[in-house]
């Protein structure tokens, strides 16, 4: 099993129970035309018998807001009838791979954006009657829309923001005994950033027993590196996206800094990385004063750890740039597919779902997740987010700056078996940094074959 999905299914799901919010009650459907103007379907809104069938992953909070909206739903279309199907996250993975080659899937496929692409040629275009690739752009924010959009047509709308770099988790008691000032707001630069992180760090003997920051899991690894070349004003791919661009002058200042902190004494690779001393566990465990890890942490380690999370908050991270670019996965949304014979109505209920701002919200909040829509994270929408989330704040004011990391040709096998290995082999030295460059983009390149 891919380990990127794994641990999307855990982090989503527990960041929901965490969360402890009750899901809004929905706004009725002849709201739903809120950002898309159009008119509600003909089948949806007619007197024949309309049944939509439902395929979704087991994830309680999640499937709980599909429920109350299509409860909301069906009560405006009377003959509409909507069934779920779920399935433990292994084996919807599997029934997708299986039922949309043969035909037998649902009519709506809950879809994680990165995903969409591969499954392209077993689903139906958004219609502009629903809306338009115009008015879409206009709604979503990039990072989590892109993954909908394949060959110029939208496949799917979002419904989170899936992000796991833009913010550090900071452990503020450990801040206030190493006489650091108030981080709330970020840092101006990374010396500045790298002055505090050296100030939290604790060592014993020469080993480190507390990282200032861990940023060397499998995840961080790969964002970091991805996002500070983008803030460094490179890119690492070429322009129509066929093959990596990793070996360039950005691609080197990215890995410099990176081996900087390194070599600055506020991690040590070989002690704190994917298979020792996770981010997540270190931080909570009070091992890690800061670390990279998406915002589903808090609410995923409260339980356990509630005297940490108490002093715990998120801090934006400095850029490169004058802009702070990141890149991320495109997260949870709603598909369609090909052989469906009630697209119009399927199509109807989606943009209930994800484009009416009052049902979208509510669906964030009871699912502990961020908005994809742009509107929700403005004005009393981003009141009651962060009145739930209070850690959500810093990750909403660097959403416009996310970019979609692509659709790359396996995602996880460049996450995970290129550039996870090479980066910290470079980090302890194993490899230089000019090594690991030329190797990541080879490898990377030979997946396109």
């Amino acid at each position: 099993m891919k380990k990127i999905w794994v641990v999307t299914l855990i982090v989503l799901l527990l960041a929901a129970c965490g969360g402890g919010t009750e899901t809004a009650e929905p706004a009725d459907s002849s709201s739903s035309d809120t950002a898309s103007g159009a008119a509600s379907s003909e089948a949806a809104n007619s007197d024949e018998a309309v049944t939509i069938r439902v395929w979704t992953h087991q994830n309680g909070a999640f499937n709980d807001g599909y429920q109350a909206l299509a409860d909301a739903y069906t009560a405006d279309h009377p003959n509409v009838t909507i069934e779920f199907e779920t399935f433990d996250y292994d084996t919807y993975i599997q029934t997708l791979q299986t039922a949309l080659p043969a035909g037998t899937e649902s009519d709506i496929l809950q879809m994680f954006g990165t995903w969409t692409c591969s499954y392209a040629d077993n689903l139906a275009p958004v219609p502009e009657s629903a809306v338009s690739m115009a008015d879409a752009e206009a709604a979503f924010f990039p990072a989590p829309l892109t993954g909908y959009i394949c060959d110029d047509a939208l496949l799917g709308l979002p419904q989170e923001f899936n992000i796991e770099y833009g913010a550090t988790l900071v452990n503020t008691a450990v801040a206030e005994e190493a006489g650091v000032g108030d981080v709330s707001g970020g840092w101006d630069n990374w010396d500045a950033f790298i002055e505090d992180a050296k100030a939290m760090t604790g060592t014993q003997d020469g080993i480190i027993t507390r990282a200032g920051f861990n940023y060397t899991s499998g995840d961080a690894i790969g964002f970091t590196m991805l996002s500070l070349i983008k803030q460094a004003g490179g890119d690492y791919m070429n322009a129509d996206k066929t093959a990596f661009t990793l070996n360039t002058p950005e691609g080197k200042q990215a890995l410099e800094l990176m081996k900087r902190m390194a070599d600055e004494g506020i991690i040590d690779p070989v002690l704190f990385n994917d298979e020792s001393n996770w981010v997540g566990d270190c931080h909570f465990e009070e091992a890690c004063a800061m670390g990279i890890v998406g915002p589903w942490a808090i609410a995923d380690y409260s339980g356990d750890f509630p005297e940490v999370a108490e002093h715990t908050i998120y801090a934006p991270l400095p850029s490169l740039g004058a802009e702070p670019n990141f890149v991320a996965d495109s997260g949870w949304g709603l598909t369609v597919s090909n052989n469906s014979e009630v697209q119009d109505a399927a199509w109807d209920f989606i943009k209930f779902v994800t484009m009416n701002e009052e049902n979208a919200l509510g669906w964030n909040i009871g699912s502990g997740t961020l908005p994809a829509l742009k509107a929700n994270t403005e004005g009393a929408a981003r009141d009651t987010l962060v009145g739930e989330f209070s850690y959500f704040e810093p990750f909403l004011e660097v959403l416009p700056y996310g970019e979609y990391m692509g659709s790359l040709p396996d995602r996880d096998l460049f996450w995970y078996d290129i550039a996870y290995p090479h980066v910290l082999n470079m980090l302890q030295d194993i490899e230089t940094i000019d090594e690991a460059l030329a190797a990541m983009e080879q490898e990377a390149n030979e997946s396109f074959e």
